[in-house]
């Protein structure tokens, strides 16, 4: 009961704390491009959550608010966007000369643009894929066959920013000197699929059990954080029989931190027909409680629509704002700043307008780089807080019966 209570004092002083850091500035506005012709004013800009880092998309024109010198203006705004998906994975936008020939100001610099494969941690159970009695497949290799063609799916999909791809391996229990969860040369998230199938191909079958369910904790978050970093949503890819009876962390804490980090469960269920007929409901529920999806046994041409159909890209979006400001035509040195309201808000540093004379004398580099000094890590701020408030809450979740541990194979 203390615990309890406890946890809900965390809750109470932080949610505060963490809605006021969010509604201070949600939304990042980076600027790329100005052009001012005349009285005629465009602003080539970009617009990303802080906490996610994904591209904000689909924005109105009525989401936006104009500042000059501090005060709000009343100016129609036109708003464009460019953005990429499937069918546009990558463009280029910039800010075009005017036919009177008034161009960018200094500084200005185009916004390239892609689709972004999705970040995929990969835990791979080699040791719990074995053979039943006078069963002689393979499972270990099957399952490691199965991950090759998971992964070449991938390859034309988003082939200038592909995936991120992070392999996790359950460790032997008893411990075994020399094993890691994260192997040699793969430490880290990266974008070498052939670094991985290097390792998969190299990689010895591990004795004896494994934690399984402790390794998928450790994957989900390191995953949910590299996807942060990155803009991307956040898989892992389980490649298992199920059977695991060492990790001491609970199933319903496993499943609540996936669904809390926003990361997708994908299983594909390797090894003999009886064991995954036992294992596959606790499999299923993991994946689909997550949004994702389960296969048993799956054949390798049935894993190009498994990633097409459960695999997303993320597409990337840039703005052309034009308008037409009252500021006089004096010479003098104007700020122009740019807020969007919505379901994330922020505004821009301030841009520097100057009518007479504009054109290229002014330098947009300043603005440009106001936001390197001054953006604020709000994402590792949530994070850890976030992190550190889940860990407490599975802590106290440890020892009890879980839902999901009936399904499960104890061996």
């Amino acid at each position: 009961m203390r615990s309890t209570l406890f946890a809900a004092l965390m809750l109470a002083l932080l949610v505060p704390a963490l809605v006021a850091a969010q509604g201070a500035s949600q939304a990042k506005i980076e600027t790329y491009g100005l052009k001012i012709d005349g009285r005629n004013v465009e602003v080539l800009f970009r617009v990303t959550d802080r906490a996610t880092g994904r591209a904000i998309q689909s924005l109105l024109s009525g989401d936006i608010k104009l500042r000059e010198d501090g005060k709000l203006i009343t100016a129609p705004v036109k708003l464009d966007e460019s953005h990429t998906d499937s069918a546009n994975p990558s463009s280029t936008v910039a800010l075009k000369p005017s036919a009177n020939g008034a161009g960018p100001v200094d500084g200005s610099k185009p916004v390239d643009l892609s689709v972004i494969g999705a970040t995929i941690g990969i835990v791979y159970d080699a040791s719990q894929l074995t053979n039943a009695a006078h069963d002689t497949t393979d499972y270990v290799g099957r399952g490691r066959e199965l991950l090759v063609s998971f992964l070449n799916a991938g390859r034309p999909i988003a082939d200038k920013n592909p995936e991120w791809l992070g392999l996790f391996l359950p460790l032997s229990v008893p411990a075994v000197s020399g094993e890691q969860i994260r192997p040699d040369g793969l430490s880290d998230f990266g974008q070498d699929r052939n670094a991985v199938i290097n390792v998969l191909n190299q990689l010895k079958p591990r004795a004896g059990k494994t934690n399984l369910f402790d390794t998928l904790s450790v994957a989900v978050g390191a995953t949910a954080d590299a996807a942060a970093k990155r803009g991307t949503d956040a898989y892992v890819l389980v490649v298992t029989d199920g059977g695991d009876t060492t990790s001491v962390g609970s199933y319903d804490a496993l499943v609540a931190d996936a669904i809390a980090r926003k990361v997708t469960l994908l299983i594909f269920g390797v090894g003999p027909q009886k064991r995954l007929a036992i294992n596959a409901a606790a499999l299923t529920t993991l994946a689909t409680k997550t949004g994702g999806a389960y296969l048993g046994n799956p054949a390798d041409a049935a894993i190009p629509e498994f990633y097409l159909s459960n695999v997303s890209i993320t597409g990337q979006s840039a703005y052309t704002l034009s308008y037409t400001t009252d500021l006089i035509d004096d010479g003098e040195k104007h700020n122009l700043v740019i807020r969007v309201e919505g379901a994330s808000t922020g505004e821009s540093d301030a841009i520097p307008l100057v009518l007479r004379g504009g054109g290229n004398a002014l330098d947009l580099s300043p603005a440009l780089r106001g936001y390197a000094t001054k953006a604020i890590p709000l994402a590792i701020v949530l994070s850890v807080a976030l992190t550190g408030l889940l860990i407490f809450l599975r802590r106290l979740s440890e020892g009890r019966s879980s839902s999901l541990s009936g399904g499960i194979t104890r061996r």
